[in-house]
Formats: structure tokens, C-alpha cells, sequence
């Protein structure tokens, strides 16, 4: 009791320590709770899983780091770099065409109107079938004067024969196996001549007969080829200049390329071009040079490169427009497949697998991450799946270049870089 009471005593008497006390007592807490809250901190940042480093670095993060999981997901390739010879090109623009053998025009032989047509634009034909008929009364009045001739061709072959048999034993004067054999002559030319006009038609004369004086023509094909166009209708009237429609044989096709003047010495027959469909330009065809142009084009100042396609072309059909890649030579370089390069706000982008981070092998200490750093590149030329690259970084040497996911890791970095 005299203890407390002693106590008492004295912090009654020492107003001074109370507030000196109570001022050390509230300094302790304030202390402790800025080492809680420092404590707090730290455990929330340990806590979250760090993708990215040098962040706070002015250039921007290089390197990222991705889990186990992400590296499966994502599918991350590995490849050396490479010494590749990849094609120099020169670009050029033209057209699928085909040689004139390979085209017809379809006319007709006489003029008339037109009975039938037998075939739509599109539609495959054969050489000699039925494209269309025609009507001319005139076609009879051939027929009429070819059978009429004939027949004064045998009596004139009778009687040239007769003459000359009476001329040998001096029965008749030479005057007249003179007029025998002058008739006989010019009969045997008219009917030579009017066989000459049925063949032109598509008629064989030795088939007309007085049972068969139809005023019908009928206009055949002349080549293998499909329909490309059709001039005319039922009941037009034509005449021998009228194009009643067009035939072409795309088996033929081949690419018309137009280079300009000062290339033309970097190409050569039997070059390889690499050519797309302008309005098509998913679809890749190859061709090889087989012949130069030796005049300009018109007014374009640009000679005509003619090249063979090679494999299928059955989706291909005349006058489509083209680009043209030629390949104009080799140049050993060092290249990546190209889908290891990626474009970043302008600028290309390899990735490289650390070397501390082999493939397969997660990074030691950390049995589930893999890391990767990424290298500033210059692109050069691409072809057959690569692309030339210079790297704008020191690397190490034998480094591993991300061939598939370097888009993902981009990604990844992007994003961590934006919240950040």
C-alpha cells in the first residue's frame, strides 16, 4: 500500500512525466505503424509476379519472363541464326496472257442472221463443235452454182476427152479441141474455187447434194478453249468482219511482266518469278523467264518479260493484273525464319532466349520461368521463308531466336510496360 500510494505521490507531483511519457508512448506507436504499413508494402510487391525488368530504365523494358505454363501455351520455338541465300528481286507489275495461237475470234465466212447459239460465255469447247448457226439465202445459191458447175464439168471433161481422140486421127479441126479444152478449163477452175469456199465454211463439197440445200452455216470452233465472250444474239444480222465471240485456251497462260528500261539489264531467261493476283493476294504462283521483249510497250517506256507458269493454274484466266517478284540473284546473309521478327512502333524486334534460360530448362532459381530479352534488328530482304537481319545490339554468341510466340512476348512486354 505504501508502495502504491508512493506512486501515486509521485505522479501527482510530476505532471512533467505524464506528458513525457504520453509524448514517448504515442512516438513507439507511430513508429511501429510506419514499419507495419513499409512491412505491407513490401509483402504486396513480393506477392506479384514480376513478367517484366528494367522497367524504370529510359528505353523501356527489354526483357520478360514468362511462366512455365505460358511458355507451353504460347508454343515457344528456338532457332539458330542462319546463312542463307536469299534472292535479291526486282519488282514489277503486268498480266496473265496467252499467245495469239491461243486465242480465236470467231467470224463467219458469209454474212447472214444469226439462227442459234449453241454455247454461253464460260463453257469449255472442243475444236470443231457447233458455236453457232446462221441463215443466208445466198448459201443456197452456192450450192446451186457448185452442183450446176459440176455438171457442165463432166460434159466438158467428155467432150475435151472426144476431141482430143478426133484431133489424133484429123477427123475435126484443132479449133475446136481448142474450145473443148478452154471450156473444160475454166469449168475445172470454177468448181476448184467453189469446193476452196465450202471448205472455208467448214463444208466438204463432196457432200452436197440437190437433197441437201439447207441455207444454214454452221460456225465451229477452231481451237480447244473456253468462251470468253459473246458479241452477238438471235436475230442479229452479221456480216464476214462482225467478232461473234471469242475463244481462249488458258492451257497456254503465261505472265507478261513490264520492266522499265534501266533494269533491264538485271534480268535474264530463265529466272524465277514469284508472282500474287493483285485482287487475290493470298494465293502465291511461281513462274520462270523464258523470252525478253526487245521493243518498249507503247508509250510506258517498259519492255515485256514473257515467263512460264509453273504448276496449276486452272484458277488462273487471262488479263488478271499480277505483281511480280523476279529474282535477279543470291546474296548469302544472315537470316531468321521470318516469323521471329516483329514490328513494334516502327522499329523490327527479335526475341532472345537468355542464356541462363536454356531451352527446356527453366532459369536456375526459378523452376518455373523462362526469360527472354529482346534485340533491335534491321530487316533486310525476305524469300523462302526467311529474312535477312542485322542486329542493332551486341548478343551473345550461339544465341537462340524465338522462331514462334516472339508476337506473344511482345505482347506481354507492350502491356507491362503500359501499366506501368
Amino acid at each position: 500500500m505504501e508502495f502504491i500510494k508512493s506512486i501515486k505521490s509521485k505522479i501527482i507531483n510530476k505532471p512533467v512525466a505524464i506528458i513525457a511519457l504520453a509524448t514517448l508512448l504515442l512516438f513507439i506507436t507511430s513508429c511501429s505503424s510506419k514499419s507495419d504499413s513499409a512491412r505491407e508494402t513490401v509483402t504486396k510487391k513480393d506477392s506479384v509476379s514480376v513478367s517484366t525488368t528494367e522497367q524504370t530504365s529510359a528505353e523501356g523494358s527489354k526483357e520478360v519472363e514468362i511462366s512455365q505454363k505460358q511458355y507451353a501455351a504460347i508454343n515457344v520455338q528456338l532457332s539458330g541464326f542462319e546463312q542463307k541465300n536469299l534472292a535479291n528481286v526486282l519488282k514489277a507489275t503486268g498480266n496473265l496472257s496467252v499467245p495469239p495461237q491461243s486465242k480465236a475470234t470467231i467470224t463467219s465466212p458469209l454474212g447472214g442472221t444469226i439462227k442459234s447459239i449453241n454455247v454461253q460465255e464460260g463453257d469449255n469447247v472442243k475444236q470443231g463443235q457447233t458455236l453457232a448457226t446462221i441463215i443466208n439465202p445466198e448459201f443456197v445459191k452456192m450450192k446451186q452454182d457448185y452442183l450446176e458447175t459440176q455438171a457442165q464439168l463432166t460434159l466438158a471433161k467428155a467432150n475435151y476427152i472426144r476431141q482430143q481422140e478426133l484431133a489424133k486421127e484429123n477427123v475435126s479441126a484443132q479449133r475446136v479441141l481448142q474450145e473443148a479444152t478452154s471450156n473444160f478449163r475454166s469449168l475445172e477452175a470454177k468448181v476448184s474455187s467453189l469446193k476452196s469456199q465450202f471448205s472455208l465454211i467448214g463444208i466438204n463439197a463432196s457432200s452436197i447434194s440437190t437433197e441437201n440445200m439447207s441455207s444454214v452455216i454452221i460456225i465451229k470452233s477452231p481451237i480447244n478453249g473456253n468462251i470468253a465472250k459473246i458479241n452477238v444474239n438471235l436475230g442479229l444480222t452479221v456480216d464476214p468482219s462482225t467478232a461473234l465471240m471469242q475463244v481462249v485456251d488458258n492451257s497456254h497462260l503465261h505472265l507478261d511482266l513490264f520492266v522499265y528500261e534501266q533494269d533491264l539489264q538485271k534480268v535474264k531467261v530463265n529466272q524465277n518469278v514469284d508472282f500474287t493476283l493483285i485482287n487475290l493476294p493470298g494465293k502465291n504462283f511461281t513462274a520462270k523467264i523464258y523470252s525478253i521483249g526487245s521493243a518498249f510497250e507503247n508509250e510506258t517506256k517498259t519492255i515485256p518479260i514473257h515467263a512460264e507458269i509453273k504448276g496449276y493454274i486452272g484458277e488462273l484466266i487471262e488479263g488478271m493484273n499480277v505483281i511480280g517478284l523476279i529474282n535477279i540473284g543470291d546474296n548469302l546473309t544472315t537470316a531468321v525464319l521470318s516469323n521471329a521478327v516483329v514490328s513494334y512502333s516502327g522499329t523490327d524486334y527479335i526475341f532472345i532466349q537468355k542464356q541462363d534460360s536454356l531451352p527446356g530448362k527453366p532459369q536456375k532459381g526459378n523452376e518455373s520461368s523462362y526469360k527472354f530479352e529482346r534485340i533491335r534488328v534491321k530487316k533486310g530482304i525476305t524469300s523462302g521463308g526467311y529474312t535477312e537481319v542485322t542486329p542493332l545490339e551486341n548478343i551473345p554468341e550461339k544465341s537462340l531466336v524465338v522462331t514462334n510466340g516472339s508476337f506473344y512476348l511482345m505482347a506481354i512486354l507492350t502491356n507491362a510496360g503500359e501499366e506501368e
